[in-house]
This record gives structure tokens, sequence and C-alpha cells, in this order.
């Protein structure tokens, strides 16, 4: 057994004065500030010296007292900001296509307190978040009640999902079991089924996510009638607002059931890993099948809101935040024609359906358990070409 230390993160509604509410409202308002002056003085500083980035030392002086918000939620925007920039970079030298820098300018943006501008007391459930010091004179800290609190918060931020909440992130100190062994797996990655698996030693599962699917058709349904009937009113109405809030609030809905989907489908994965003891998984680059998907597909318009609504990240999210937990290791490989070579003779084929039949050597298998083959053979010592076990699972 061993000690890790894990980060997790737990939303806590906002409940405490009116004043403090009004603060931090606009506290959101505040660091749009900040990430806005952050784009204008990148954008400055480029023009300047010959396209060179700002660095991350010179932001911090230029942004320091630049709105009414406390020192370390300003340091907080910066450090977001960067961040993105920097993730933008990478994938830039990768040679990922349709990547653009930080260029939006925001109404809102989340504030963060880190531990030092934090103080909780758990017995009375109340937190105390530190406010912007006017002249030598310190402000009252806000004030929120709450619940439940988990222990060991290092950093909070505060979001709107059609209300304010804290998410508290906080570090988990339980003991997981540390998977040590020399059996590998491969994900293929489907927009019908999230998750297809084989290990190497023929144990296949198939988690599908049909459900997902199901609840973005319902919500695709209901957003285009109320567009439509948004698009009948003049814009900033009563009536048009009322429109934009039924939107909003669909979205919330879905957001939160999908995420719930997700949750799911990945704590069953785990449950396999666990199972077939599995200590490293692969799975296939998805980027650039969902980027520009007007540009390089060719396909009807549902097939490429289909893909543009994939939430294959979210997934991979969930994996790595699981299976860190037990020493499992996720890495990323290519899956250049994985769908389509048989196992058997490395023959190309076109899969029709879910069903893969190989012209040469007869080959017959579910297209996406050969994927998932073709992704452990190209990157693993073993080579199987089926399966000896084989599960297929649904969330409830």
């Amino acid at each position: 057994m061993k000690l890790n230390k894990i980060y997790k993160t737990k939303l806590v509604q906002v409940n405490c004065s009116k004043l403090d509410l009004n603060y931090l409202y606009n506290c959101n308002k505040l660091s749009a500030k900040v990430w806005n002056l952050c784009l204008e003085l990148n954008d400055k500083h480029r023009e300047e010296n010959d396209g060179n980035w700002i660095s991350r030392s010179d932001l911090q002086k230029q942004t320091k007292n630049c709105v009414l918000l406390h020192a370390k939620g300003i340091q907080h925007v910066v450090h977001k900001y960067i961040f993105a920039r920097d993730a933008m970079l990478k994938s830039k030298k990768k040679g990922t296509e349709g990547v653009k820098y930080p260029y939006r300018e925001k109404n809102y943006f989340v504030t963060g307190w880190d531990s030092q501008s934090i103080k909780i007391d758990y017995d009375k459930n109340i937190i105390y978040l530190t406010r912007r010091q006017l002249g030598n004179k310190r402000q009252k800290p806000i004030k929120c009640i709450s619940k439940n609190l988990p222990k060991n918060i290092q950093e909070i931020e505060l979001v709107y999902i059609n209300k304010l909440y804290l998410a508290c992130k906080y570090i988990d100190k339980k003991e997981y079991k540390q998977i040590n062994s020399s059996n590998e797996s491969s994900i293929d990655l489907g927009e019908i089924h999230s998750i297809t698996s084989i290990d190497n030693n023929g144990n296949a599962i198939i988690v599908t996510g049909r459900k997902i699917r199901s609840l973005k058709r319902l919500r695709n349904k209901h957003q285009a009638k109320i567009r439509n009937k948004m698009s009948r009113c003049t814009k900033g109405s009563r009536k048009y607002n009322k429109y934009l809030r039924a939107l909003n609030r669909l979205k919330v809905k879905t957001d939160n059931q999908v995420r719930d989907c997700v949750h799911k489908i990945t704590k069953l994965y785990l449950g396999y890993c666990l199972l077939n003891n599995i200590s490293v998984v692969y799975y296939g680059d998805l980027d650039s099948a969902v980027r520009n998907t007007k540009k390089n597909h060719k396909g009807s318009k549902l097939t490429r809101q289909k893909l543009s609504q994939w939430n294959f990240g979210e997934i991979i999210k969930q994996l790595e935040n699981k299976l860190s937990r037990y020493g499992i290791k996720l890495i990323k490989v290519k899956e250049y024609y994985t769908s389509q070579k048989c196992p058997n003779c490395e023959n190309l084929n076109k899969p029709k359906k879910r069903n893969y039949v190989c012209k040469n050597c007869n080959y017959k298998q579910h297209r996406d358990i050969v994927g998932s083959i073709n992704i452990l053979n190209d990157n693993s010592k073993f080579h199987i070409i089926k399966y000896n076990n084989y599960k297929y699972l649904q969330i409830a």
C-alpha cells in the first residue's frame, strides 16, 4: 500500500450575506479585466520585441494592483493565462492544426484563493476568504457557511453554474494499492461505444456511451426549438432574455448528466483494470479527428455535429485521474489505420457498420475491438488476434 498525494475538487454552494455575495459577483468581473489586460500586455510586448512572448514575472509586475482584487486572485488569473498560452505553444510545436493562442476577451473569469488567502473553521463549517486590502487597513474577510467541507483544502475557485459555487481543491490522503505487473491494455475511443479495450490475455470489454449520445441528441432538439423562437424576438427584449436563460438552464442540466455518465463509464473501466491487474493503458490520439470538422470531414452536418460534441477529452481526463491513484500509466499513442488494418494478415479493409470483415483472409470481428487490438499490437511486445473473454457493459 502506498500513500499518494491526490488532488480532488468538491463544489460547495455559496452561502453568505448579501454584501459578501455582491462582492463575490463583482470578483469574477474584476478577474476578467485582469485576463483582458494580460492579452493586451502580451500583444504589446510581441509588437515591441519582434514577436517574443512576455514572461510570467513581467506579466505579474505589470498587473500588480491593476484592479481592486486581492493579490493572490490577480496572480491566479496570470497563472491561468500563462498555462493556456504554454499549452497552445506545445500543441503548435507538435504540428496540431487549428490551434489558436488565447485571444478572446472575457466578461467573467474564475477568481482564485490559494492556501495562504484561505482560513477554514472545520468545527463551525465556515470558510473565510481574503478581500483586497485598502491602504493600510485590512478588510473583513468574506464569510461562507457550508456543511461537509472536505479536509486539507489547498485552493478555492469561484465558479458560476446557474449559481455561485466554491470549487474546493483538496488533498485526498487515502491509501491505494499500487499495481505492478506486465499486463498491458489498449483503448479504442468511440462516439457510440465510449471505451473498447483488450489486454494481453485477451480479456475484452466494451463500455457503451449510447446514453451520452441520447442526452446530447435530446439537448440539440430542445436547443433548436428554443433558438427558432428566439429568432422571432427582438434581441435584448424580455422574451429574448427569457429564452436565453432557458438555453443556459438546458446546457447546465445536460452537462451535469453527461458528467455523471462519464464518471460511471470510467469507473467501470477502472474496475476492469483492477480485476485484470493492468499496469499500462494505451489510447489513441484523436485531436486531429475533431478539429476543423467543417474543413476536414465531408460527411453530413449531423456527422460533423457528433464529432464536434464528442467529449473524449473529458473521458481521458477522468481516466487519468482514476487510474493514477493505483499507479496505472495512461499513454497516448498514434492510431493511424488501426480501425482498418486486419490483425491477422494486416490487410486494409473499410468496416461496414459495427462489423469488420477482411476480404483477404475472411477474418471477422467487432470493428471497435479490431481497433483496440491493433493499438495494443503496435505498442506492446505481445501479438493477439482475438479475444478470449468479452463483456459488453452499459451504465444505468
